[in-house]
């Protein structure tokens, strides 16, 4: 989760905990960088991981109250910038190799502000003049969107301040916006009313078809495709007979194949692979009784449970065990 502050004077991290401390002057600004590929990079921003819905409230609270807010004609309470909370969250289910990635920015925005209304002067009239060119920015990106898909526009005005550029991937990209607008319903408010309904018409007029987020998880690819290397050698030494029959397994051999039998087993990776080490002919008869007796025993334990205590002191719900090929009779052979 990561906070942005966008006032008149740059960026700020509203989860920063110098807030306590430090004035808004003495705080480090967050600066934007563009890569290559023109993915924006906020530097001095933080992020803070919220394992539940109670720890990502708490920090919307916490960065609420370090926002710049102050007295004018028109609010008691005004916020004098923009802000923007963004959880970003990813997910897996168990045994994909495709990683979903989703982002939601969360914008507040401050209210354009009618100056020969509120007769602003100094410090309020520095933040009413930023406050009202970044709406206008933001509208321009707004139709300009509209043109790009109904004119065939190509330039999109993104650059043109700090909050548009944040924002680039969540109006035009692949996204779903909604915007709620807050209008008063006092007469003398009635400009600032009709303003905000245009704006909110330009936002809902910008149409973007949404698909889901999906990458490969390269550490998941890297183990699956070891294990598949690692099996094929196995398989050619097999087939090349350079393995033969083998020797008995001993007691500890048939442990360990008893292990990799049972993680192979509950793995719940449509793609895993069975990691037996070298290949011989006795391991392979020794594999399949493992696997036998894990059947039976899977078997006697369902007929148990089906039949409830009823016979209870006839069947333990053991299966016979099965002789491979080491001779042992201990579920490995």
């Amino acid at each position: 989760i990561i906070q942005l502050e966008v006032a008149d004077v740059g960026g700020f991290d509203l989860l920063d905990p110098s807030h306590e401390t430090k004035s808004l002057e003495d705080l480090p600004r967050v600066s934007m960088m563009e890569d290559e590929d023109g993915n924006c990079h906020l530097r001095n921003l933080s992020m803070h991981v919220a394992n539940s819905e109670e720890d990502a409230l708490n920090l919307l609270f916490l960065g609420d109250t370090n926002r710049a807010i102050a007295e004018t004609p028109m609010n008691m309470a005004s916020s004098r910038s923009h802000c923007l909370f963004t959880i970003f969250i990813e997910g897996r289910r168990s045994g994909a190799d495709t990683v979903t990635r989703a982002k939601l920015h969360m914008v507040d925005l401050a209210g354009s502000e009618r100056v020969h209304k509120t007769n602003a002067a100094g410090q309020t009239l520095r933040e009413a003049t930023y406050i009202n060119s970044s709406l206008f920015y933001l509208e321009m990106v707004i139709v300009a969107l509209h043109e790009k898909a109904t004119k065939g526009r190509v330039h999109v005005p993104y650059r043109n301040s700090m909050m548009t550029s944040v924002l680039r991937d969540s109006l035009g990209g692949n996204c779903k916006t909604v915007m709620v607008a807050t209008a008063s319903a006092e007469a003398e408010q009635t400009e600032e009313t009709i303003s905000t309904c245009k704006f909110a018409q330009r936002v809902a007029m910008i149409k973007n078809s949404a698909v889901v987020n999906e990458d490969l998880d390269p550490t998941v690819m890297i183990g699956r495709l070891k294990g598949e290397v690692t099996t094929l050698k196995e398989e050619i030494s097999y087939l090349k007979g350079e393995a033969g029959e083998g020797t008995a397994l001993d007691a500890e051999e048939i442990r360990e194949l008893e292990r990799q039998i049972g993680t192979y087993v509950a793995s719940r990776d449509p793609y895993a692979t069975l990691q037996i080490g070298k290949m011989t002919l006795t391991k392979l008869k020794d594999a399949f009784a493992i696997f036998k007796n894990l059947v039976l025993e899977a078997r006697a334990n369902a007929a148990a449970a089906a039949s409830g205590a009823e016979g209870g002191d006839a069947k333990d719900g053991s299966a016979p065990a099965i002789k491979g090929a080491s001779g042992e009779g201990d579920g490995g052979g």
